[in-house]
């Protein structure tokens, strides 16, 4: 603590000691700016008056003067002849030169001569007399009798005009030299600012340099701090990757056994089994969809820590989405006993813009969560209208139960990642914590919130709030998510589909070729993709079902070979399932040209879904 009071001690001083410095130099440099711009300021007065200027023309207006008195005379003598023309030319280039003394700047100079007005008069005087006779050559030449007159005339001017020259070169001198002194004053105080500014330099310029190194060290310590921080940044990015990967090749290794124990389970439905084995498989089936759930969960978890999860939104037709929500939630309340009640309030507009896949996803965990926790009684999901704090327009949906209820200590770690309600040994009820939190962080990110009201007895009300936001075409078809049944997409359903059949797993094979020949289709396996391009190079096919993780050749490789094969077979519906169900593998695959993709564990219904809109593409367009 002392060292460090030290070190800030210090610090301050050099910083006090800085900005006086700093003031300092600043003040001496406003002087010598101050200074520089008072010359500038002279030396322009000295270019604005044009005082030389001045002093020639009042000389020539005098000796023009001078010249024009001396051809009248000679003019108007006996003796010496004179050409009228020179003499007439004479009086205009003295009528000019008063131009010169009628100036704004001569009026500037000399407007303290008492006689400078009077003597400007007077020449005018004489100017618009002689222009009226006219004096010219016709004048000059037939009536020489009449210049006695003009020169009378004249006469007058000359002392004046002469007095005028000399009184602005008086002028001129004294203010010469007045402007000399102001500047060698001016100059001796420059020369100790420059002084005084060269020691201050030389001082600041020491600082500097002492300040620098202090700098230099300092930079040192931070660039090797620096270096150590990219190097943990790569190793943590390097995590992350690993992570990912890791996540990607769990997810592959999980979902590819339960595609295999799923599609098993639900190829031993159509055995003939007794009541105690079909309960038992009911219960095996449980099981896995459950394991399936928490899996997703997880890898949902995943991509919102990576900011891989979108929110979409869409229009969505706000009553089919609540008629899907009861027919999904309604055989796990009548296995309760429990009452379902689902409502929509009058004032609900029918089409919103939303993400119909996160919004379904948040309601059924919901629904999920209070069809679970409540014994008895009757559960309950509301639709409404309302407004938030700000005067925002709102939907709001309201799931309650009369369960149990919560206390304050199970609400304050209810939207905890891996935090359950009941987190006793002996719990009743199973799941992985996430749920809550997922369902927070989608309302979130969807510009909404999760609300709960509960005390323990009284159940709990969960409200989910999202600003309400009209949808701009209220004419679309409704969109639930499920997927669209054979008679909804077809009148005829396709059979017969040649189908080729990319999967490493023995398991899942056996399972998606009982799924193909049940749905009317004939199925030709292989084990990875390079075997499957041998096969579509030899045979026909209508569709190629491809799994993306296979050795020797992988699904994205083999789909890009497939696209470079000419038509018909580089035009060929591929679809891709694969258990790797992250967002980069999706794209990935839709990037190699597949046309549809579905994440294992692969559902009789998807696929044949799937297979029906396919074959009823056109085929793929040739490459430009």
């Amino acid at each position: 603590m002392n060292l460090s009071a030290a070190h800030f001690a210090a610090r301050r001083r050099w910083r006090r000691v800085m900005t006086g410095i700093g003031l300092v130099l600043v003040i001496a440099l406003a002087s010598a700016a101050w200074l520089q711009a008072r010359q500038y300021q002279l030396l322009n007065g000295t270019r604005r008056y044009q005082d030389d200027y001045l002093i020639w023309s009042l000389f020539q207006f005098e000796t023009e003067y001078l010249k024009l008195r001396l051809a009248l005379e000679q003019a108007a003598g006996p003796s010496l002849a004179v050409d009228p023309e020179q003499v007439a030319q004479r009086y205009e280039i003295f009528v000019s030169r008063l131009s010169l003394v009628e100036s704004e700047h001569a009026a500037l100079v000399l407007a303290h001569h008492p006689d400078y007005q009077r003597t400007v008069a007077r020449t005018q005087d004489f100017v618009r007399w002689a222009d009226a006779l006219p004096l010219n050559a016709a004048l000059i030449r037939d009536h020489p009798e009449r210049l006695n007159e003009v020169i009378e005339r004249m006469e007058p001017l000359a002392d004046p005009i002469r007095e005028l020259s000399l009184t602005s070169t008086h002028h001129v001198a004294e203010d010469v030299t007045d402007r000399n002194e102001i500047i060698r004053s001016q100059s001796r105080v420059g020369l100790a600012l420059t002084a005084l500014l060269t020691a201050l330099t030389l001082c600041f310029a020491w600082v500097t340099v002492r300040q620098f190194k202090r700098l230099e060290r300092y930079g040192v310590k931070q660039h090797n701090l620096a270096e150590r921080l990219h190097e943990a940044q790569r190793e943590a990015e390097a995590a992350n990757r690993a992570k990912t990967v890791f996540l990607a090749n769990m997810s592959h290794e999980l979902r590819t056994p339960l595609q295999g124990l799923l599609g098993m389970l639900g190829l031993m439905k159509e055995a003939p089994l007794t009541s105690a084995q079909q309960e038992h498989l009911k219960a095996a089936n449980d099981c896995a969809r459950h394991l399936l759930a928490v899996l997703g969960d997880i890898l949902d978890v995943t991509r919102m820590e990576a900011g891989g999860l979108t929110i979409t939104p869409e229009p969505l037709q706000l009553a089919g989405l609540m008629h899907e929500l009861e027919a999904l939630s309604r055989p796990q309340a009548s296995a309760k006993g429990l009452a379902l009640h689902v409502t929509v309030d009058e004032d609900v507009p029918a089409w919103v813009e939303a993400d119909p896949t996160r919004l379904r996803q948040i309601l059924l965990n919901l629904l999920s969560n209070a069809l679970k926790f409540c014994d008895r009684g009757q559960v309950a999901c509301g639709l409404r209208c309302g407004v938030g704090p700000l005067g925002e327009d709102l939907l709001i949906f309201d799931v309650s139960d009369t369960g149990p209820g919560m206390d304050a200590a199970t609400v304050s770690r209810l939207f905890q990642r891996f935090s359950q309600g009941d987190a006793s040994t002996s719990r009743r009820h199973g799941g992985a914590g996430l749920g809550l939190e997922i369902s927070r962080r989608l309302a979130r990110a969807m510009g909404g919130d999760i609300h709960v009201q509960t005390s323990p007895g009284q159940g709990s009300r969960f409200s989910l709030a999202l600003p309400l936001r009209l949808a701009p075409l209220p004419g679309l078809p409704a969109r639930t998510g499920t997927v669209t049944s054979l008679h909804e997409r077809h009148d005829t359903p396709v059979t017969g589909l040649q189908v080729l059949v990319s999967e490493d797993h023995p398991t899942n094979r056996l399972v998606v070729e009982a799924m193909l020949h049940k749905l009317g289709h004939h199925p030709t396996l292989c084990e990875n993709g390079l075997q499957a391009l041998q096969l579509l190079r030899q045979q026909r096919f209508d569709i190629v079902l491809m799994d993306l993780h296979t050795p020797q050749m992988d699904g994205f490789e083999a789909t890009r070979a497939i696209r470079e094969l000419p038509a018909p077979r580089g035009q060929l519906p591929i679809i891709a399932f694969s258990a790797d169900a992250f967002e980069e593998s999706r794209q990935r695959a839709q990037e190699a040209g597949v046309s549809s993709f579905l994440p294992k564990p692969v559902e009789l219904e998807a696929l044949h879904a799937c297979l029906q809109q396919l074959a009823a593409r056109p085929a793929r367009p040739e490459a430009a």
